[in-house]
């Protein structure tokens, strides 16, 4: 399977109850689905770092390169993330490849600069489980994840049958 990392930026009230939906939404996507959010990966990767003005982007960058390591390892990552800079979720995108960003509606934190192109957004009153079938479609539709159902093609399913065949399986 291909890991993948949904981003989600915007309003911070709102993404923790979207980020547990989309937990369970996403189970089987891939090999693991998980949780981290920018408060956590602050707590135990930069308790020791000094707190100037670019300590956010720091918090920043190590949350999308622990989503780095985790999608290259098959596993999807649900990051949580006001990330106030573009720029800096840009570079995020970038190291991962395999990135949805989901903006969140509602209040937004002081100087947030909007994505240009998120792949889905929340609006303010939408359900949990209405934005799980919207980040699934846009996992679909970017070729991260595989359509429901058959794995395979016809052609490939004749192939596997004739190869068991000969093998004396079926």
């Amino acid at each position: 399977m291909t890991g993948y990392v949904v981003w989600l930026t915007g309003d911070r009230a709102r993404m923790d109850a979207l980020a547990d939906a989309l937990r369970v939404g996403l189970a089987g996507t891939a090999d693991s689905v998980d949780v981290l959010t920018a408060e956590l990966v602050e707590d135990k990767l930069c308790a020791n770092e000094p707190r100037g003005a670019d300590f956010r982007d720091v918090v920043v960058r190590r949350l999308g390169w622990l989503g780095h390591l985790l999608a290259r390892n098959g596993c999807a990552l649900v990051a949580v993330s006001a990330s106030p800079r573009r720029q800096v979720r840009d570079d995020v995108r970038a190291q991962v490849g395999n990135f949805v960003e989901l903006l969140v509606h509602g209040t937004m934190p002081d100087g947030y600069e909007t994505p240009h192109y998120p792949e889905v957004e929340a609006a303010a009153g939408e359900s949990p489980a209405a934005v799980v079938a919207k980040v699934r479609q846009a996992l679909l539709d970017n070729g991260y994840v595989a359509a429901a159902g058959n794995v395979y093609s016809p052609e490939e399913e004749a192939r596997i049958k004739d190869r068991l065949e000969k093998l004396g399986y079926l």
